[in-house]
């Protein structure tokens, strides 16, 4: 059902009619005016259809912003779980082919065929 809510907007006051809670309406409402008084105190002259629309421009930048970060993320994590399927694939794979995961190779030591000597015993004086 909508609504119709009072909102004051750098100085102006705005029927705005929305399903959307009045509190919600509100808190939109306070952005906007907060980010024109921000352009006002940042460009030469306040007339309040300029204002306007460099608020709006302001605003559509971080959108577009956000919209880039969160489809940045989206990609980075499409990749992590491509790489996690591959890995768990392969560890499935590994505990179908034997017992476990496959072996991981040891450093080469000497054979037992060819043994460390022992050191040698100094030899005992003559008595």
């Amino acid at each position: 059902m909508k609504r119709a809510t009072d909102v004051e907007i750098y100085g102006q006051t705005f029927t705005v009619t929305s399903e959307n809670d009045e509190q919600y309406v509100r808190t939109l409402a306070s952005v906007v005016d907060q980010r024109m008084r921000q352009m006002a105190g940042s460009t030469k002259g306040t007339v309040p259809l300029r204002v306007a629309i460099m608020a709006a421009l302001s605003l559509a930048d971080e959108l577009e912003t956000a919209k880039s970060d969160q489809q940045a993320t989206a990609v980075v994590e499409e990749e992590a779980e491509r790489i996690s399927s591959r890995l768990l694939a392969r560890l499935e794979r590994a505990e179908h082919a034997g017992n476990g995961v496959s072996p991981v190779p040891r450093p080469r030591s000497a054979s037992p065929a060819s043994p460390t000597p022992a050191p040698e015993e100094p030899a005992s004086p003559p008595s």
